[in-house]
């Protein structure tokens, strides 16, 4: 038998935490709209909102990377 070769992709639990909660919907929408499964208004303010809140977080992780 083989194994599963598709990689999963994690997300920021914390920004869909709070997402989720700004917006009233379920941590499973807010995912599903950062994959880009649900096409509306709300999913496309998700999502950007969701990029704005975490480039900075990636951007701090290459900083302390390149420190040390």
């Amino acid at each position: 038998m083989d194994k599963n070769t598709q990689k999963r992709t994690s997300f920021n639990t914390q920004i869909v935490k709070v997402l989720s909660s700004n917006y009233n919907v379920t941590e499973y929408f807010v995912r599903e709209c950062i994959k880009g499964n649900r096409t509306s208004l709300t999913a496309d303010e998700i999502k950007k909102k969701y990029n704005e809140l975490n480039n900075p977080t990636i951007e701090k992780i290459k900083e302390f990377k390149n420190k040390n």
